[in-house]
């Protein structure tokens, strides 16, 4: 619903005289914030993790470990961008570097 009432009378419009409605600018004002993981990533991570764990406990096939490693690792590029500040992205693409490394050697360990 889009409201078009105002407090005070010069937050109508912006900085061009553009009139601007009460929603808009309380849109500028409070940013939406987006998820670190989708709820569909969520679920893979889920699924991977115990799939992991599986293979730890009753399986003996390390290829699957190594891949479940490999994916878990690139999942965790936002976490780290997210929580070390200004060094996460260099910790972001070290992390995705290991583990495309990681599932590249994996491959060729499976099939040679």
């Amino acid at each position: 619903m889009r409201y078009r009432w105002f407090v005070d009378e010069e937050k109508q419009t912006d900085e061009y005289g553009v009139p601007v409605s009460r929603a808009e600018y309380d849109e500028a004002l409070h940013p939406q914030k987006t998820p670190v993981y989708q709820p569909k990533e969520m679920l893979a991570i889920a699924v991977v993790a115990f799939i992991l764990v599986y293979e730890w406990f009753v399986g003996d096939s390390a290829h699957v470990m190594f891949m479940c490693v490999s994916f878990l690792t690139f999942e965790l590029r936002p976490l780290a961008r997210l929580c070390l500040g200004k060094n996460g992205r260099a910790v972001s693409n070290a992390l995705t570097g290991f583990s495309i490394a990681m599932f590249v050697g994996t491959l060729f360990w499976t099939f040679l």
